[in-house]
């Protein structure tokens, strides 16, 4: 799935966090930050296909095979491998939370108490990292098979089909929806108290079933059709699902961007 949903999926579960655990605005705020930082970090493994990967990174650590190749190949620091594992995962998010709470010792060199906001920031980047892997799962298998979700398993998980990499635009706006209905409940918080808390979370319940819904009724198998005729078929299952206006409208948006969408 392309990288702005994947983003703002981490966005919208990061969102119910901070209604439960952010008090002030800039814990909520860095909660939210979290949320899309872990929701994107995944696909920093595709930093094989950068252009000066070879005479960078692929010089550095001495690798034999070019960034194109190790891109599609199967070794840990292949795209959807080390970095699409909940191993990751943790690690990442125990990495964060030591940063968090080690900067003031560096800082001021004194202990001090590990705050509340650390631990749903934390919660927050581990949200968006597993949901990153969890939309993956439903892509097409192509060259790994899927993901590499219990790494150091060697088994790749899901790989289904279900849905084509791009042209998502039917789940990008449910996401961005219950975004956007999670920071109007942070700002009613002050107003309702914990009841809006369990409304984010039922909302964002909502908009996993609504979503797993239009994956299963997909009706079309994208591993097993050749590429372009999968990206042709993705469009017009958008056709069929959106109003004309705002199919074309996010097609617009789709020639903006500079990455796929």
């Amino acid at each position: 799935m392309d990288i702005l949903t994947h983003t703002v999926t981490g966005m919208a579960f990061a969102g119910c966090v901070a209604l439960t655990g952010g008090k002030k605005i800039k814990e909520k705020a860095a909660i939210v930050l979290a949320g899309a930082f872990g929701g994107m970090l995944p696909d920093i493994d595709a930093i094989s296909m950068w252009s000066r990967f070879d005479s960078t990174f692929g010089k550095w650590f001495g690798l034999a095979d070019p960034g194109k190749v190790i891109y599609s190949a199967k070794y840990w620091y292949s795209h959807h491998g080390f970095m699409h594992s909940l191993f990751a995962a943790g690690l990442f998010t125990g990495i964060l939370f030591l940063f968090l709470w080690g900067s003031p010792v560096v800082r001021k060199r004194q202990f001090t108490p590990v705050k509340p906001v650390y631990g749903w920031v934390s919660l927050a980047f581990w949200g968006g990292f597993v949901f990153h892997l969890l939309e993956d799962m439903i892509t097409p298998a192509s060259a790994w098979g899927g993901v590499r979700f219990f790494y150091p398993s060697s088994v790749y998980t899901g790989g289904t089909g279900q849905i084509w990499w791009w042209n998502n635009y039917d789940i990008f706006l449910i996401v961005c929806l219950v975004f956007f209905l999670t920071l109007l409940l942070l700002v009613l918080k002050p107003f309702f108290r914990k009841r809006v808390v369990v409304w984010g979370w039922i909302l964002f319940l909502i908009g996993f079933i609504v979503i797993t819904y239009q994956v299963k009724t997909r009706n079309f198998d994208f591993n097993r059709a050749a590429y372009g005729v999968s990206e042709d078929k993705s469009k017009e299952i958008q056709k069929q699902i959106l109003p004309a206006s705002v199919y074309h409208s996010m097609e617009k948006l789709d020639r903006w961007l500079i990455l796929h969408f």
